[in-house]
Formats: C-alpha cells, structure tokens, sequence
C-alpha cells in the first residue's frame, strides 16, 4: 500500500529544496519538484478544509441535538415537579402521612428549618458578606498599548494567527 504524505511533510520537504543552493540542483528542475510539492500542498489542504467542514458539521448538529435534549428533559422535570406537588396536595388535604404499594412508597416529612429573607436592607449588617470581583480590562489595555503607553506586565503580541476556512 502507498503511503501517502502529511501535510507536515510536504511543507518541510519544500522548506529545504528552497534552501538548497542553485548549484547543487538544475533550477528547471527545482521549479518543477516546488511546484510539484505546491500542488500536493493545496491538495491536502482542500482535503483537510473538507474535514474540518465535516467536523464542523458533526459538532453544530450534536450541539442542536443537545439543545433539543435538554428542553425535552427540562419538560419531563417539569411534569415530575407539578406531579410531586400534586400528589403532596392530595395526601396533605386528606390527612394521610403515607402511602405504600407495590412500586414504592410516598410519604410526608417536614422540612428542615429554613430562612426566607424578607427584605435584605433590614438584615443587619454582621450578616451580610461582601464578594468581590477582580477582573483585567485587556481591551483598555490594548487600547493604551496601541497608543504607546507602557503597562507593566503587558504587552501587545502579533505573534500568532487565526485559521480561516470559508
């Protein structure tokens, strides 16, 4: 079986015929083997840019399945809920603390002391608690950096690159 080359491959194999010195190799022939490698390059690349669009594809239908799913278990957790309640209705305006059957059983207990807050500005203060939040504006970092100001522990970066596949 032939193997077939990576993309990786291809562009290193044309890095080093470009540094390869025009006496160690006829130039016709040298122009040929790059655009030969260049060929093979934009080959690969359409291949790749197909897979991507294939996964691309995969994902964006998995995430609409998700969505679908979810409002479909948020419907069923729902019904659970008013049925609880229901049956919680019933058996509290009959007096009944339990019911057993077959499948299970259904009772009553009270619930555990809880709190209800009113109206938080009354509550004194030794009970509150204060979060706070520190995030780092970059975008007006950014921005300064642009105009030339230094901030320490920043800097602009160019470095790298955004993929693009349309």
């Amino acid at each position: 079986m032939e193997k077939t080359i990576s993309l990786y491959e291809l562009s290193n194999d044309l890095l080093e015929l470009m540094d390869i010195e025009d006496c160690e190799i006829n130039e016709e022939v040298k122009s040929q083997i790059i655009e030969q490698i260049e060929t093979m390059i934009e080959a690969k690349s359409e291949n790749i840019i197909a897979v991507i669009k294939n996964y691309e594809a995969t994902v964006n239908a998995i995430k609409e399945e998700e969505k679908r799913l979810a409002t479909n278990r948020k419907v069923i957790e729902n019904k659970v809920s008013r049925l609880k309640e229901y049956t919680k209705e019933c058996l509290e305006k009959t007096g009944k603390k339990k019911v057993e059957t077959k499948l299970g059983n259904i009772s009553l207990r009270k619930k555990p002391v809880s709190v209800i807050i009113e109206d938080e500005s009354l509550v004194p203060e030794l009970y509150k608690t204060v979060k706070e939040v520190v995030t780092v504006d970059k975008n007006t970092i950014k921005d300064f950096l642009k105009k030339g100001m230094e901030i320490e522990g920043c800097r602009l970066s160019e470095e790298d690159y955004n993929l693009t596949i349309k």
